[in-house]
């Protein structure tokens, strides 16, 4: 069978937050078509490897420190071109690990999960696919945008520098795998010719249950990373531009805010109606404990794992255009969308207001998620480019 060896710049184990989900998921995908697989992590100050968790494959985990330093940024800023990430996630003991990977296990494909470990592949002869599920670039020009005034050259000079770098390497790939159209249209733009599929996230379907909606009032939930800038830019934005005029328009509602990480500021927001919860043990039983979902992003690029679980779990959602970009869905189907406090506020009351909106925009999500997000229909097309790519 064709040994499969998978680069990523933090655990996929325990899965629980949506980039370590992306890359536990897709790494069970490679293992259920009979491939054996392994696993390089890098275990960071922000992501360390848990020794303990189990994990369905052989995993070798290398301390990296990619923690930024304001002397670090000045010294990239002032010594060279190159994004100040490629600098921080460079390591020579994950260099060497990779090396010896490399002769013990004798992989046939290389999957990097992170533009920024490109440097380490870039040389090798072992064919080699890079996930694209995000546009880091795009991330930093939103980025850019949310910073105070002074602060936004530098983060828009990192953007530029960014997309810069990431054009250039798509085309040290042998396969591309975009999660959405927009990602495939950026390397298409950039000029990629290898082979190229578009893959969105596959989730195992068959682990995830869809109740009835039960609560009366209706419970409103959130669930994502809250180490993650543009979540915490998002769920404030919520708590302060939204949630105020809501609760005085439905003074019953109540607000669970779950998520790994969650800074202690932020707990400044709560009260008797605001419950910030911090990380939850079981991400499905929250999901199953509210009956709508809020995703209001306004920075980020990628597609949004929680949301394909709330479409699983059959509940509401209201979301900003950008928590959704990639997604898959009808708008006013699958889910509701609203860009603006009043919007969003309307939206959401929309639902809180009408069961029967809720349980249809519930059923048609489930629906959804068993026509283009259940794994099992997406591994054969999986098989054949990975298939297709050896065979050249």
């Amino acid at each position: 069978m064709p040994r499969f060896l998978q680069l990523t710049p933090k655990p996929p184990y325990p899965p629980r937050d949506g980039g370590a989900l992306g890359t536990a998921y897709f790494l069970e995908m490679v293992h259920s078509i009979g491939w054996t697989v392994h696993t390089l992590v890098m275990s960071t100050y922000k992501h360390p490897y848990d020794p303990t968790y189990p994990t369905p494959v052989p995993i070798t985990a290398v301390q990296v420190n990619t923690r930024p330093t304001l002397w670090g940024a000045l010294a990239n800023l002032l010594h060279t071109r190159e994004p100040y990430h490629v600098v921080r996630f460079r390591s020579s003991a994950y260099a060497e690990a990779l090396m010896r990977l490399i002769d013990s296990f004798q992989p046939d494909l290389i999957q990097v999960e992170s533009p920024y470990l490109t440097p380490y592949v870039q040389h090798l002869k072992i064919p080699k696919v890079y996930r694209l599920h995000n546009i880091e670039a795009q991330i930093w020009r939103r980025h850019a945008e949310e910073q105070r005034l002074l602060l936004r050259p530098y983060f828009r000079l990192q953007a530029k520098r960014i997309e810069a770098y990431e054009r250039h390497i798509l085309s040290l790939y042998d396969g591309l795998l975009p999660i959405s159209e927009k990602e495939a249209q950026f390397a298409q733009e950039s000029g990629y010719q290898g082979l190229m599929e578009i893959f969105p996230f596959g989730i195992n379907l068959t682990a995830y249950t869809a109740p009835p909606l039960t609560n009366r009032p209706p419970r409103i939930g959130f669930i994502g990373g809250l180490d993650w800038l543009p979540n915490q830019q998002g769920i404030v934005w919520f708590l302060e531009k939204v949630w105020p005029s809501f609760r005085r328009r439905h003074p019953d509602a109540h607000l669970y805010i779950a998520g790994r990480n969650t800074p202690s500021w932020l707990y400044k927001y709560a009260d008797a109606r605001t419950h910030i919860l911090g990380e939850v043990p079981d991400a499905q039983a929250f999901f199953h404990q509210n009956d709508i979902f809020i995703a209001p992003l306004f920075s980020g690029s990628g597609i949004r794992i929680k949301l394909i679980e709330a479409f699983a779990t059959g509940r509401a959602i209201v979301a900003t255009s950008i928590a959704a970009e990639s997604l898959i869905y009808e708008e006013g189907k699958h889910l509701l969308l609203a860009d603006t406090p009043e919007a969003f506020g309307e939206a959401l009351s929309a639902l809180y207001q009408d069961r029967n909106l809720r349980e249809r925009l519930g059923r048609a999500a489930r629906e959804l998620a068993e026509r283009v997000y259940d794994r099992q229909q997406l591994l054969p097309r999986l098989k054949r480019f990975y298939e297709t790519l050896l065979a050249r």
